[in-house]
């Protein structure tokens, strides 16, 4: 069983593609076939045997979404790490004893709980630290070949961030200085793989990095045991951060 910080917070601005739709209200509440685009993530983790309880990071308790899952909402810290950091905060107050947590992003409506179960039974090694998802460019334009993914070039192939993660409990503690700097630049691969210094993002620009080898100099340059892992669902990385995507899962789920 594992404990599950569902990651709902941030007001889209001005600037950012989904504002028109959401005029100050909560990306996670944006309405998708009838219901908050928050609210079908829910259920899928409610259908998953194997998440236990839910914490809420980024909303506070409107009465809007439900779940026999939710242990509780964390209102929006300002910052996605700061969301991420009170919502590990709560399920370690819940449960001390707690050593992993699912880290599952409000924005992809289009996950089952069957897919939640896949990706869980790959995290089989109790000395990653954090296992980060991703979705091959095959799989994804598969299913979604509208999606128009953005994907990092690996001697293995391409892939695209996916939005289930699973990580030890203190890792957000415990590698605070380093989450800050990865999630001002999480809209650009190539800015985060410059903190690994310019030898490695020459080789990953010119497609001659794998994923082990990311792997190894992430554990070398920052102590991290990673582990790259390749979600056999395209639906964990089809996240709705444009209007178009929006419209995609709008369609899916309206059927």
């Amino acid at each position: 069983m594992i404990d599950c910080v569902l990651m709902a917070g941030g007001l889209p601005r001005e600037e950012d593609p989904l504002y028109d739709y959401t005029r100050g209200k909560p990306k996670a509440l944006l309405d998708v076939a009838g219901r908050p685009m928050a609210q079908w993530v829910l259920e899928a983790l409610d259908e998953a045997p194997s998440v236990e309880t839910i914490v809420v990071a980024g909303l506070d308790d409107e009465g809007v979404l439900s779940s026999p899952k939710i242990a509780r909402y964390v209102p929006d810290q300002g910052s996605m790490l700061g969301n991420a950091i009170a919502a590990i905060e709560a399920v370690l107050q819940a449960d001390p004893e707690t050593d992993r947590v699912l880290s599952c992003s409000a924005d992809i409506p289009l996950l089952t709980g069957a897919m939640v179960e896949r990706l869980l039974a790959q995290c089989t090694d109790p000395t990653v630290e954090l296992y980060i998802s991703i979705v091959s460019r095959e799989r994804m334009e598969q299913r979604f070949p509208d999606s128009r993914r953005s994907y990092v070039h690996f001697t293995d192939g391409d892939y695209a961030g996916g939005d289930l993660h699973v990580g030890a409990s203190y890792i957000a503690h415990k590698y605070r200085d380093l989450w800050d700097g990865l999630f001002a630049s999480r809209k650009s691969a190539l800015k985060q793989a410059g903190r690994l210094g310019p030898a490695f993002l020459a080789r990953l620009l010119a497609r001659r990095l794998s994923l082990a080898e990311l792997e190894r100099r992430v554990y070398d340059k920052f102590g991290i045991n990673g582990r790259a892992l390749i979600a056999q669902d395209a639906e964990i990385g089809m996240d709705a951060d444009k209007p178009f995507q929006l419209e995609i899962c709008r369609r899916e789920l309206a059927r």
